[in-house]
């Protein structure tokens, strides 16, 4: 035990460092700011006296550069690589089972909710981070692998059978994906990719009640809340405060160790790990996360955020408006008045609301009254605008990305070049998280291949354009892949435009019988926003009322389609007198 204790020391200085890293290159203690700003909150001026205008340029620019960058129904196309001694032909048909799992899996997993916070962390941080996960939340055992269940566990209840952890998208048996608080996750001082970490932490805050009664865990007994160690100097430690006020809390580090493979926990001051090291058969090629960066560094894995660019110019844009505001409050219409020309009552007169008063004076009133109106100074509003045209240089966005039309007269071809410059930078963010949403998909196929040994059942369209329930294991279609992800379905062009050109591809290449028509097909239909796509489609009469076709069954027919084309065509001809209700 006292060799745990050491160990532990070691990892939690390890882990301070690694903290203190990302406060010095990554600005870690900013991120709680900018944060604020997001939230309209500005420190000193909410509670200001006199009150402050603030420009929330942070919210602005984040409204638009998200959606211009998330997919809004991302689908996956994959196509075979290799797999050793196997014919391509059927690896062809095993490419359409996975693309199939995967589309699936991307809906069932919620990953474009994932997808767009994390792009919102990426945004104050300039780390967004994506954990990929099986089973459990808090850790996959295959120790504690449940035979009645197949391939899962438990553990995500206590022996009661009450829920210990609560994300509805994990499920036993399933994987997953989460996004990770950039605050939350440690990689090694001096650290510049998470291809090149040798270890990386994640730390987790759960109620003690539940870290008792997880499975996975052991020690627990004489833990005590609240161990938030780690937390001191952290800007939401006021907030954990309130949290455990009624319900006490442990601060539990994750570590995974690529030198060893293993996983393993501890809790800061506590001398036993709560989960002691074992293999960690999520490291599947590199570790089980996937993260993006959109200002890379060249020496730090940490870089200035997006949030960190645009702080000055925040800042200067609130004092410029509340500096116009002031003014404004100034040039309201004001008189002088000598004091001995004319009576209150007078006074009263003029400053009612009553139509056409007359007002008496006892001098000229030119003598009597003078009109003051000082006026708000033009150069206040032009600053402004020249402070948004800064951010809009430095974010990559033009007028039109902002909702907002440009000065004057344009021809459309100027419009179209000015967009076009605009959309190079857009574009290469687009490609960053098309990239990272495609390493996803990698290691979650990966995670399913090696873990899925009991049949799981996938709807898949054959070469005849039907649909099939399909029966597979994980090691049946354990192959390497190309996993190339829709970058289009996450840019907002004119449906309209892109309907006439799948149409128009799919007219030039239908009748090639190695296309994948079945995706050119999806695209076509998800044009449509009130159709899905597999309802479209026939039955398969081999899979009529829902039942499974084995693996080899369905990739004999499919290779009898491909290499018979008279068998394909009358089951083409067949199908589409089912959709029609049997009239040709």
């Amino acid at each position: 035990m006292d060799d745990h204790k050491s160990d532990i020391e070691q990892w939690s200085d390890a882990s301070d460092l690694g903290i203190q890293f990302k406060e010095k290159y990554g600005e870690s203690k900013r991120w709680d700011t900018y944060r604020k700003y997001y939230r309209g909150i500005f420190t000193g001026y909410n509670n200001s006296a006199n009150g402050i205008l603030p420009y929330n340029l942070t919210y602005s620019t984040a409204r638009t550069l998200i959606p211009n960058i998330y997919f809004r129904n991302p689908y996956v196309n994959i196509t075979p690589r290799w797999k050793l001694g196997r014919q391509q032909v059927p690896l062809d048909i095993h490419a359409k089972v996975v693309e199939s799992t995967d589309n699936w899996l991307l809906q069932e997993m919620n990953v474009k909710q994932e997808m767009k916070t994390g792009l919102l962390d990426c945004y104050f941080t300039n780390r967004a981070i994506w954990k990929i996960g099986y089973d459990s939340q808090y850790g996959f055992s295959p120790s504690l692998l449940d035979k009645t269940l197949g391939d899962a566990t438990l553990t995500g209840y206590d022996e009661k059978g009450k829920a210990i952890e609560y994300n509805a998208n994990i499920k036993p048996g399933m994987p997953w994906v989460l996004r990770v608080n950039p605050d939350d996750f440690i990689v090694p001082f001096g650290a510049r990719t998470l291809d090149d970490c040798e270890w990386c932490a994640h730390r987790v805050i759960r109620p003690l009640a539940d870290v008792k009664k997880d499975k996975k865990y052991k020690n627990t007994k004489d833990l005590e809340g609240t161990h938030l160690e780690k937390l001191n100097k952290d800007p939401r430690m006021a907030f954990y405060q309130e949290m455990s006020k009624n319900t006490p809390w442990v601060e539990i580090f994750e570590i995974r160790n690529r030198k060893t493979r293993e996983v393993f926990a501890f809790v800061p001051g506590h001398d036993f790990y709560i989960r002691e090291p074992e293999e960690d058969v999520l490291q599947v090629e590199g570790l089980p996360y996937v993260d993006l960066t959109f200002n890379e560094d060249v020496e730090y894995y940490w870089g200035p955020s997006d949030c960190t660019l645009l702080e000055p110019q925040q800042l200067e844009v609130n004092e410029a408006r509340t500096q116009a505001m002031l003014h404004r409050r100034i040039a309201l219409v004001k008189f002088i008045v000598e004091s001995t020309g004319i009576d209150d009552t007078e006074i009263d007169k003029m400053m009612s609301e009553r139509v056409g008063p007359v007002v008496k004076v006892k001098n000229k009133a030119s003598e009597v009254i003078s009109l003051i109106q000082p006026h708000i100074p033009a150069e206040l509003i032009t600053w402004v605008d020249q402070i948004r045209s800064d951010v809009r240089e430095l974010v990559g966005f033009s007028r039109q990305d902002m909702g907002e039309s440009p000065p004057g007269r344009r021809t459309a071809y100027e419009m179209q070049m000015t967009k076009g410059g605009g959309a190079i930078r857009i574009n290469e963010r687009q490609d960053m998280v098309a990239d990272a949403l495609t390493s996803i998909v990698r290691k979650t196929n990966q995670t399913c291949f090696s873990r899925w040994s009991t049949p799981r059942l996938v709807q898949v369209v054959g070469y005849d354009g039907a649909k099939y329930w399909v029966a597979y294991k994980g090691n049946d279609v354990a192959a390497e892949y190309n996993e190339k992800v829709d970058v289009e379905s996450m840019t907002p062009i004119d449906k309209q435009s892109k309907r006439k050109e799948i149409v128009e591809l799919i007219g030039a290449l239908g009748n090639n019988p190695r296309v994948n028509i079945d995706y050119l097909m999806r695209m076509l239909l998800r044009e449509f926003d009130y159709l899905d796509a597999m309802a479209v489609l026939p039955e398969a009469p081999e899979s009529s009322g829902g039942q499974p076709m084995q693996l080899p069954q369905y990739q004999q027919l499919q290779q009898q389609l491909l290499t018979n084309p008279d068998l394909r065509a009358g089951r083409v001809k067949r199908n589409q007198a089912a959709v029609s209700g049997g009239k040709k």
